[in-house]
């Protein structure tokens, strides 16, 4: 007896396009909430059920629920991009208080 997740079986593509969507949505969630440790971990199993879905023939590349998905995967990079900005500019501020501190240590030795 085969089980139904046995790797040669066929996808689901309306299941797999539902498991993408929750996942986006949990990872846009948790971006929004500065969990990025968890976004993160999120990651390798989005990359998974990608793979899955690029193997997928039937999978409605038109429907409602795939157009949503894409908003939801342009609205993550856009959270992460922000963030990955945010972060950037407080590392360059932290950098200029550091050499600050460095030139004034210098200046009294």
């Amino acid at each position: 007896m085969e089980n139904a997740t046995d790797a040669n079986s066929p996808i689901d593509g309306e299941k797999l396009l539902t498991e993408l969507q929750t996942l986006l949505a949990r990872q846009v969630r948790l971006a929004k909430d500065g969990k990025l440790q968890e976004v993160s971990s999120l990651a390798a199993r989005l990359e998974a059920l990608l793979a899955e879905a690029s193997l997928a023939p039937s999978l409605p590349r038109n429907s409602e629920k795939a157009e949503h998905i894409r908003r939801l995967y342009n609205e993550l990079c856009l959270i992460l991009t922000t963030e990955k900005s945010d972060l950037a500019g407080k590392l360059e501020k932290m950098q200029k208080g550091k050499n600050s501190l460095q030139a004034y240590h210098n200046a009294l030795t």
